[in-house]
């Protein structure tokens, strides 16, 4: 019976460098600035304007399609009503 081989031994390995205490570690980024972006005050200034522009286009719309009056859509009156027979 043949006998076992012994394993063969690896040189030792070297250690990496322990990473330094929390309180040594430099702060990833300053917290005092802010990034860059819109305030909310401005956000929502804009999504009001944005959805009062279209209440006024959709109002104008109904009024132009049902009465013929408006700004945008006064000469669509009877168009939609025309166009089913």
């Amino acid at each position: 019976m043949a006998a076992k081989r012994r394993a063969k031994t690896a040189p030792p390995k070297e250690r990496k460098t322990a990473k330094p205490a929390r309180a040594e570690r430099a702060p990833k980024a300053v917290a005092d600035e802010e990034k860059a972006s819109m305030p909310l005050e401005s956000a929502l200034a804009v999504a009001t304007g944005i959805m009062l522009l279209l209440a006024l286009i959709l109002v104008d719309y109904e009024k132009g399609v049902h009465y013929g009056e408006g700004m945008f859509f006064k000469g669509s009156y009877g168009a939609s009503a025309d166009s089913g027979e």
